[in-house]
């Protein structure tokens, strides 16, 4: 069993999904790993369409004492 494989949420149009949370719901970090294809992407651009869910990432690393 491999990496999961997470899309950023849109709307019907194409725009972003998105919302504002309130920091008591996160439960935990989350490790991506983009999704590379076989073209080369420009440094410093962040246009990524999949990311993978690195489950063996520690955790715990980033609980408060």
């Amino acid at each position: 069993m491999g990496m999961h494989i997470v899309t950023p949420a849109t709307t019907d149009d194409g725009t972003p999904n998105i919302s504002i949370i309130h920091i008591d719901c996160i439960f935990c970090a989350a490790h991506l790993i983009p999704v590379y294809g076989a073209n080369f992407i420009a440094h410093g651009t962040n246009l990524h369409d999949s990311y993978y869910v690195n489950k063996y990432a520690y955790h715990h690393a980033f609980e408060i004492a």
